[in-house]
This record gives C-alpha cells, sequence and structure tokens, in this order.
C-alpha cells in the first residue's frame, strides 16, 4: 500500500474557508509485505483542507498546486508505519514525493504518486499508479472500484525483500484491486468500509522473506465533519 493518498479533487473552498474531519479506523492487513502474519489496527483519523490546497489526510500533509478540478499535482510529506527492515525489525519510515491526479472522464480517475523514504538506512523510490471509478447506487451511498500497481526501484525493494543469500532488483513489485464503500448518514456524520487485495511479483513475490504472495487489507471507518 501506499504512504499516502492525496485529495483527490483541487480545492474548491471559498477563500479563508476550511472543510475539517475527525474519526477513526479499524482494520486488518498483513504485519509486512510478503508477510503470512496479520496485523490489527485501530487509529484515529483525521483530514483537513484548506482553501489555499494546503491538506491533511491520515499521516500525510501536502498541497494542491492546481486549481482545476480534473487535475491535480503537488508535494506530500506521510509516514509510513507499516516498513521493516531486512532483518525484519520494524521501522516507521518518513518519506516524501509528488502525486499527479487527473480526471480525465467522469467515471474514471487517474492517480499516480512517487514516494522516497527518508531515513539513512533506507532509501529508493516507490511509483504507484491507480485507476478508480466510482458511483451512487443510491442516495447518500457511493461505491469505489479501484486497481492499480506499485513499481520500486532496486535500493527499495532491498529494504523490504533483501536476505543475506538474496538480492532483489527493481521492478514491478505488486499489482493490486479495491473496493471502497461510503455511506453518508447525515450532514456530518459518514461511514466507510475498504478492502484491498495486493499480490506481489517478481522479485518480491521470489523472496525468501515472502512467506503470502497475495496480502488483503480491509478498514472500518467513521468520520465527522465540522
Amino acid at each position: 500500500m501506499t504512504p499516502a493518498h492525496a485529495q483527490s479533487n483541487a480545492s474548491l473552498l471559498p477563500d479563508g474557508a476550511t472543510d475539517v474531519r475527525m474519526g477513526a479506523v479499524l482494520g486488518t492487513a498483513p504485519s509486512a509485505p510478503g508477510s503470512a502474519r496479520r496485523s490489527a489496527f485501530l487509529v484515529p483519523q483525521f483530514s483537513a483542507e484548506w482553501s489555499n490546497g494546503v491538506f491533511v489526510e491520515g499521516l500525510a500533509v501536502g498541497k494542491q498546486m492546481s486549481s482545476d478540478p480534473m487535475l491535480g499535482y503537488g508535494p506530500v510529506l506521510a509516514v509510513n508505519l507499516g516498513a521493516q527492515r531486512a532483518d525484519g525489525s520494524s521501522v516507521i519510515r518518513p518519506v516524501t514525493g509528488v502525486f499527479v491526479q487527473y480526471q480525465p472522464l467522469r467515471e474514471l480517475a487517474l492517480h499516480a504518486q512517487v514516494s522516497i523514504p527518508l531515513l539513512r538506512d533506507t532509501g529508493g523510490a516507490l511509483f504507484n499508479f491507480r485507476a478508480s471509478t466510482q458511483f451512487v447506487p443510491a442516495a447518500h451511498h457511493w461505491l469505489e472500484f479501484g486497481t492499480g500497481f506499485n513499481a520500486a526501484d532496486r535500493r527499495y525493494q532491498q529494504t523490504d525483500f533483501r536476505t543475506a543469500q538474496f538480492q532483489p532488483s527493481g521492478g514491478l513489485r505488486d499489482v493490486f484491486a479495491d473496493v471502497q464503500w461510503g455511506w453518508q448518514v447525515s450532514r456530518k456524520i459518514t461511514l466507510t468500509a475498504s478492502v484491498r487485495a495486493a499480490r506481489l511479483q517478481g522479485d518480491a513475490a521470489a523472496s525468501p522473506r515472502t512467506r503470502q504472495r497475495t496480502g488483503v487489507a480491509n478498514a472500518l471507518g467513521f468520520s465527522y465533519s465540522y
């Protein structure tokens, strides 16, 4: 999964306005890429958007540099809590990067992001691409389906999949598909649910550290809008 996902549209808020949401997310996911172990999590969720394009989304902060609602781009700084070193120990990985998003059709949204870890003992770059479509099956409900892939360079791959006898190269890391459902219970309250399945590819799948090629993550969320 990617460290951060930028907001889906350029800010259309009036000057000086702010959109703020607070809530929590409960879910389970593989403990690390390729791990057969699962971890449960319950984390607070905070998101905010300002009329100047600056936004906070969970553990990410960034800025929309475009005023075009169909095209967005800008820098992002985030924290990845699911990273591991080659020796198997956990590490909190701060990352920086840039995102680009484009909506060529009403039914199609494209998102691309490059993320670069900032720690000295990690590094490299991860490229994420996702295409999605969203529709409204009933009043106050929405469904979104997405698919995409992650590609990483050699240094990034080695952080997650290297062993003493195995030195992975760069390339396609995984392909994934996801579905998200949202229900706007009231003007202030929104409930969400999501499931994502990702399958490791190439050297990531061949690594001795990989115990399970396919990993599934799911989450339930609650947010209150101010």
